[in-house]
């Protein structure tokens, strides 16, 4: 699974750059709207900030954490080595599965999100 997700992190490694500058317009205009906002119509673009925030953040994460996945331990290692590396491959699993689930998170929140958004301001 780590290598899979290394792989995908590699392919998009491309979109480091834009999620960083999505999540920042999204948060520049979060602030935005929270300090300047005098109705609720004005705080029309405060819900897709925040997913879009959100996204950001996800997509930044996990190039960053997967880029660099440690190799299999091969047989022509020592005992300590193979301890070593199998320890630090068992810790990217388990923040693969964190990732995982707060991906599910992050959807589920989407979701919710969009859809009061759309019966708030889609008509």
């Amino acid at each position: 699974m780590i290598d899979k997700l290394q792989g995908i992190a590699q392919t998009i490694q491309i979109l480091r750059l834009p999620s960083i500058a999505v999540g920042l317009i999204s948060l520049a205009s979060m602030v935005v709207i929270m300090f300047t906002s005098k109705s609720p119509e004005s705080d029309r673009f405060l819900i897709p900030s925040v997913v879009g925030v959100l996204w950001a953040i996800s997509t930044y994460s996990f190039i960053v954490t997967f880029r660099s996945v440690p190799e299999k331990a091969n047989k022509s290692m020592k005992f300590s080595s193979k301890l070593k590396r199998n320890i630090n491959r068992g810790w990217y699993w388990f923040i693969g599965v964190v990732f995982l689930g707060t991906t599910v998170a992050v959807m589920f929140v989407t979701y919710r999100m969009v859809s009061i958004w759309l019966k708030d301001y889609g008509g």
